[in-house]
């Protein structure tokens, strides 16, 4: 019997929070907002594994024994709405029957906004500092370039809005937090504000008053020259070699320590 594919018992139309004479595109857009709300695997809900299978099932049902189901259904709350009841109290129970699943739709089918998503990326100084000078940031899951800027080396929180979990039944949608983890040490190297200081081993014989040393930082290859009466203790200072200059500041200068290897 096509009963065996589903409990009569249940109104698989309220679990997905339609009325039964939702269209079979309604049906699967509802089953689809509501499965992304509470599948296991994104949800936090305490009880997201028991509501994405009582959705499931009910999406089941409702795509493949509709017409059965509906007809089980109806022919079940008839039988029950006139078997051992006078008219009086037929009546009386059709009316608390129909204001309960009234409010039970209403509660169903109120607006539930979307949760934000928050992610953190994992960069590289070095990477950090490139993306400065591009200007943005590629978000590869929502295909969307966001604006990057010294805020990130910061620990600011970046906001797009609209492009976290989709809503429910008209729900606005969450927003898609974003943040940095900056490594502060690449290579040796770190940032203080907007300048990079950094130590270079370098062969002892190249530190020389007038030797020109080559060496990799955070913004590429660097050829400084070593200055007279250099120490070992000294920075040697290469301006505008520190974050690119942006709203928010000038460019920073790049201050490195050569040790002899």
């Amino acid at each position: 019997m096509l009963s065996q594919h589903f409990d009569v018992t249940k109104d698989y139309f309220a679990v997905l929070g339609l009325h039964d004479q939702a269209c079979e595109k309604t049906v699967k857009l509802a089953y689809r907002r509501m499965a992304r709300r509470y599948h296991p695997d994104v949800s936090k809900m305490p009880d997201a594994t028991t509501k994405f299978q009582e959705i499931s099932e009910a999406y089941e049902v409702l795509s493949k024994h509709r017409d059965a189901y509906c007809r089980e259904h109806r022919r079940r709350q008839n039988r029950s709405s006139h078997a051992g009841f006078n008219q009086h109290q037929s009546s009386w129970q059709s009316q608390q029957s129909k204001t309960n699943y009234q409010n039970h739709r209403q509660w169903q089918r109120s607006p539930v906004n979307g949760k934000d998503r928050v992610i953190a990326y994992p960069l590289t100084l070095r990477y950090a500092i490139r993306l400065l000078h591009q200007g943005f940031f590629y978000i590869p899951g929502l295909k969307v370039k966001m604006k990057f800027t010294r805020q990130a080396f910061e620990g600011k929180t970046f906001r797009l809005k609209g492009k976290g979990y989709q809503g429910l039944f008209g729900g606005r949608p969450g927003d898609y937090l974003v943040s940095f983890k900056i490594s502060q040490d690449s290579l040796s190297w770190k940032l203080k504000g907007a300048d990079l200081y950094g130590e270079v081993k370098v062969p002892k014989s190249l530190l020389v008053p007038g030797s020109k040393v080559q060496f990799e930082s955070p913004v590429g290859a660097l050829t400084v020259v070593i200055p007279i009466n250099y120490s070992q203790n000294d920075f040697i200072k290469v301006h505008n070699k520190g974050l690119p200059s942006d709203e928010r500041g000038l460019a920073g200068h790049l201050y490195a320590r050569l040790i002899a290897a």
